[in-house]
C-alpha cells in the first residue's frame, strides 16, 4: 500500500532555514533555547544537554547570535545566550519546531540539500576570528 505524500515544508520555514540554519545541530540548539521558559544558557549547559562537544556548542551559539536570533549576556565569569523572541524571523521558530517534530526527515533533508556558499563560509571564518578577538 502506498503511503500518502507528506505536505511540503511551508515556505516561511524553508526561507528561515536557508537564512539561519546551516546544520541539524544549529537547529537543535535553536529549538532547545526557544522551548519552554526564556532563560540564559551557557555553552557548557547546551553541550551537556544536546550531547555535543563544547567547541561545537560554542560555535553554534555564536552563529545563532550573529544571526540575531539569540541575545548574549556577558558577565565577569560567564558568557550566556538566550533566545530572543523579538528577533526578526523569530516568529517562525514555533512553526519550525512543529514541522521538525512531525517531519524530521524532511527538515533534515532540506537542511543538507542547501549547498553552503563557499565564499560565504570563507568570509565567515575570518569574521568569526575578528569578532572573537
Amino acid at each position: 500500500m502506498k503511503q500518502p505524500a507528506e505536505e511540503p515544508i511551508p515556505e516561511s520555514v524553508r526561507r528561515f532555514i536557508i537564512e539561519h540554519i546551516n546544520s541539524v545541530e544549529s537547529l537543535e540548539v535553536l529549538l532547545h533555547l526557544s522551548s519552554g521558559t526564556i532563560r540564559e544558557h551557557t555553552a557548557e549547559e547546551v553541550s551537556r544537554t544536546l550531547c555535543t562537544s563544547l567547541e561545537s556548542a560554542k560555535a553554534r551559539l555564536y552563529e545563532l547570535y550573529r544571526s540575531k536570533l539569540l541575545a548574549r549576556v556577558e558577565t565577569a565569569t560567564s558568557l550566556k545566550y538566550r533566545f530572543d523572541p523579538a528577533a526578526p524571523g523569530a516568529s517562525v521558530v514555533a512553526e519550525l519546531e512543529k514541522v521538525y517534530k512531525t517531519r524530521r526527515v524532511s527538515v533534515i533533508s532540506f537542511i543538507y540539500s542547501n549547498p553552503t556558499d563557499p565564499l560565504r563560509a570563507f568570509s565567515d571564518a575570518f569574521r568569526l576570528r575578528k569578532d572573537e578577538s
